[in-house]
């Protein structure tokens, strides 16, 4: 299966990361962020014209890459202008997202660990500021990627992945 970007791009597109990242765990990352958060928002259809269209319309290119639009997100329905961060950019801000949330851990026969020099220590998941701070960044740039998609062709809305809250009673 074709990907929408490289490592190399993550490591462009996303926040400051080690260059001694492994390629491999990036791409499983990317694998997921592609599998889990962007084909289920913009359809298997649109992500296969993307990975298959030779040469890209540029619509096409224009939601992988970024571009500026105009659109109607006012209440009154008035036109502006707006931006679309890519699905790039989108997807190197999921997938760094995992790999906070993951936070260096690894499956081993004792468990979910995490090294600590030459030592491991059990996961402690209790870091999730950084974790919810790199996901809204990542839920607003396929936002702006709907929003232009939408203006090619109609969309449904995103539905959010991390919480869900209804009200009950008055």
């Amino acid at each position: 299966m074709e990907h929408l970007i490289t490592a190399e791009e993550f490591k462009q597109l996303a926040r400051p990361s080690s260059i001694h990242l492994d390629e491999s765990h990036i791409m499983a990352y990317i694998t997921e962020a592609e599998d889990a958060s962007i084909i289920p928002a913009i359809g298997y259809d649109v992500f296969k014209a993307i990975t298959t269209e030779e040469p890209m319309s540029e619509p096409m290119a224009n939601l992988l890459n970024g571009c500026e639009f105009t659109g109607s997100e006012r209440p009154c329905g008035a036109e502006q202008l707006m931006r679309c961060k890519g699905l790039k950019a989108t997807i190197a801000y999921y997938a760094y997202a995992r790999m906070l949330r993951a936070d260096g851990a690894i499956v081993s026969r004792a468990g979910f660990m995490q090294h600590d020099d030459q030592y491991s220590r059990h996961f402690d998941d209790s870091k999730l500021k950084q974790y919810n701070d790199v996901m809204d960044i990542a839920e607003r740039y396929l936002a702006s990627c709907l929003a232009y998609l939408n203006t090619i062709q109609p969309t449904p809305k995103a539905k959010g992945s991390r919480a869900r809250i209804y009200a009950i009673g008055d």
